[in-house]
């Protein structure tokens, strides 16, 4: 049974992930937002002026009001800078299914820190929230993806042709997931 307890603080051994304030527009805008290289999977655009990445966090700020609402920004601790953002969306409680989804800056690729991020949401998700799945979505052509999901504990269980549009045309994907029942006690 869900139990939505909104975006709480979640701490690993090197991240801070928190919620996102007005004040972390500036850094997410020039470490992801306006990097076409992060942009080029995401439905979203690369944005050309720091406005919109505001129009994104304002409305991200907005909806922590909401219990069912899962957006954090990753932060280092050593720096509490923001260098990413992950999240999940539970389109319906009844399935008690979520989609993961996670960007970062090009900056801090390859360092495991969205492994580390996503293995703490993914139990956030599951056994605080009480989901009973978890899944994403990588475009083939973005393999590194997969291992993040990979190193996070997630499963891989298969191929799903044209599963969304990105700015390459309609993507080939991966499908991960995990089961609450996945998770080691």
């Amino acid at each position: 049974m869900i139990h939505h307890i909104g975006t709480q603080q979640i701490e690993t051994h090197r991240l801070l992930l928190r919620r996102f304030t007005m004040e972390d527009v500036a850094d997410a805008h020039h470490g992801w937002f306006s990097d076409p290289d992060v942009a080029m999977y995401m439905r979203w655009d690369a944005h050309m002026d720091i406005s919109q990445t505001e129009e994104f966090i304002a409305h991200w700020v907005a909806n922590y009001e909401e219990l069912n609402f899962y957006r954090w920004v990753i932060t280092l601790k050593a720096a509490d800078r923001a260098i990413g953002s992950i999240g999940f969306h539970i389109p319906d409680d009844y399935d008690a299914v979520a989609d993961v989804s996670y960007a970062l800056s090009k900056a801090h690729w390859g360092k495991g820190i969205v492994s580390e991020a996503l293995a703490a949401v993914l139990r956030y998700a599951l056994l605080d929230v009480g989901l009973n799945r978890v899944e994403a979505f990588h475009a083939v052509s973005n393999p590194a993806s997969g291992k993040v999901m990979r190193k996070a504990g997630m499963r891989h269980e298969g191929f799903v042709r044209q599963k969304y549009r990105s700015h390459a045309g309609f993507e080939d994907c991966e499908l991960y997931a995990i089961l609450q029942e996945d998770l080691k006690p």
